[in-house]
């Protein structure tokens, strides 16, 4: 390991990015200077825990001893480079070990660091972001399929207009399939078929989903580990940091190695035999995607996960800009659901709105923020999901439905907290499984929820200019319309309750009847 004097230079910010990947322990240090973000140094150390949760499910002590040494070796550089803060994360192989709890818990004693799992969509989320940053121009037109393939598992999303429209992660990467089928590759001359077969039932199961069928794609990415081998092996072009792949060269990659063992690749080709091994099935989800989508050519990033985090660390003003941006798609992800589902729209857009208004005039008593108020928002374009498939117990089935769904930028937890408000503020199921902080978040979202979802009842949109205010221990609203709010009106006293038992304060609506225009007004 390259042992350096300190560089720090006085005044500046030094920071640290550390991942724990299947084949991969890394770490990137950075520096501020003048507003930018500088790469000081960076840093790899091969370790196996991918193949050994894919193959046996948990990590085991050789490796923890491993990752625990090589830790203390990044420790020491970052002393040496006068670090000021460091964030350590870990994705898919930690992440489904069954052990990871103690690794977590090892790490710390024995290394001092608090290591954060990352769920799929956090690391996708990561992921795309500096995808869109690369390819801004080219993702204007049409739809684009963005791939992530990592070791375990897939990440795709639909791009339209620089927005995610659809997102999923499917639990199948390219080390996690080499260890799953790797074994009928000496005893079967027809294994490509067997791993062209599978990947087409476990991928394609997961884009049939997609609400109203899978689009016409204009442009493919495709960002991996392993692109810039492909790439090389293709001859492709590269501009920019993104290489441009001729789908007609990776077929014909493909078509020679198929027939190939990893021994003979690593031969063939002059790299090393894990290398092969993936080589071999990351052509083999290329081919698929490819041929999914009929592209003529591919384009293939260099993104790295440590490189957006250290921007969030050093630069916290980007968290607040890449949090837009997810808002943006996981509402645009969650409009075509609620689509999907047949909710009305209309209504579920004005329950959105009413929330929101809500909790922004709430802020001082909610003690809620601004990744509580999207979920909030998730909750109002889903609230009435439940009812495509069982309306007689449709707040149980929107719970449920929630759950199981995948939303770009929510983590799992987070789905759960969304899901959870639509249950009965004294359920088992949900209590069970939350923490108190999270019940109180449930049932601040849900009071909010409630009475917003009371303002519209009718499902007629009839309160027009909408307002709220805290005054003391009251939350005075007022609306006009020019149709009766009777049940509106029922319905929020029906909503008052809960309300009052979360926050201690008494909502108040008050229904004006709104002035109505004259033919000469409305022409004006």
């Amino acid at each position: 390991m390259k042992t350096v004097r300190s560089v720090k230079k006085k005044g500046t910010r030094t920071a640290a990015a550390v991942s724990i990947g299947s084949k991969l322990l890394r770490m990137r240090i950075a520096q501020l200077r003048k507003g930018e973000v500088s790469e000081l140094e960076s840093l790899q150390y091969p370790i196996s825990i991918g193949h050994e949760v894919f193959s046996n499910t948990k990590i085991s002590f050789e490796s923890i001893r491993s990752i625990s040494s090589a830790l203390r070796g990044f420790s020491a550089l970052m002393q040496e480079y006068g670090v000021d803060s460091c964030r350590v994360v870990a994705t898919t192989a930690l992440r489904e070990a069954v052990n990871r709890a103690f690794v977590v818990d090892q790490l710390k004693i024995q290394n001092g660091v608090q290591v954060e799992i990352l769920e799929d969509n956090q690391e996708k989320a990561f992921v795309y972001g500096e995808i869109l940053k690369q390819l801004p121009e080219r993702l204007k037109d049409g739809n684009t399929l963005i791939a992530y393939i990592g070791t375990g598992s897939i990440g795709v999303a639909v791009i339209r207009d620089e927005t995610a429209v659809f997102s999923k992660n499917i639990p199948v990467g390219a080390l996690k399939l080499h260890d799953m089928l790797g074994s009928l590759q000496a005893s079967s001359i027809h294994f490509h078929e067997v791993l062209e077969e599978y990947i087409h039932v476990a991928v394609g199961r997961f884009l049939s989903v997609y609400p109203g069928g899978f689009p016409s794609i204009s442009q493919l990415v495709l960002a991996d580990n392993g692109s810039a081998l492909i790439a090389s092996l293709c001859k492709a072009e590269k501009k920019g940091g993104v290489y441009t792949i001729q789908a007609d060269s990776v077929r014909e990659l493909y078509g020679t190695i198929r027939n190939m063992t990893p021994e003979k690749i690593s031969f063939s080709y002059q790299i090393s035999e894990s290398d092969a091994e993936l080589l071999y099935t990351t052509l083999s989800i290329y081919l698929y995607l490819i041929n999914l989508t009929g592209v003529k050519s591919i384009y293939a990033p260099q993104v790295d996960l440590l490189r957006p985090i250290l921007q969030e660390i050093l630069l916290p003003k980007t968290r607040e800009l890449a949090f837009d941006r997810v808002r943006r798609s996981t509402l645009a992800c969650v409009r075509e659901l609620g689509k999907s589902f047949q909710c009305n729209m209309e209504h579920a857009e004005r329950i959105a709105e009413l929330s929101g208004l809500l909790f922004d005039r709430m802020k001082e008593i909610h003690g809620l923020d601004s990744r509580n108020r999207l979920l909030l928002e998730v909750a109002s374009l889903l609230h009435e999901c439940g009812y495509y498939t069982h309306p007689r117990q449709y707040s149980n089935s929107t719970f449920h439905l929630i759950r199981s769904m995948d939303i770009y930028g929510i983590t799992e937890n987070e789905l759960y907290l969304v899901a959870s408000t639509f249950l009965p503020a004294d359920s088992l199921e949900a209590a069970d499984s939350l923490s108190v902080r999270q019940q109180l978040i449930v049932s601040k979202l849900a009071a909010i929820f409630r009475l917003a979802d009371s303002l519209d009842q009718s499902q007629k949109q009839k309160l027009k200019n909408l307002k709220a205010r805290l005054d003391k221990n009251r939350l005075l609203i007022t609306a006009e319309s020019t149709e009766s709010a009777s049940l509106e009106e029922w319905a929020f006293s029906q909503a008052v309750p809960f309300f009052e038992d979360v926050f201690g304060v008494h909502p108040e609506l008050t229904v004006r009847d709104a002035p109505v225009k004259t033919a000469k007004q409305r022409k004006v």
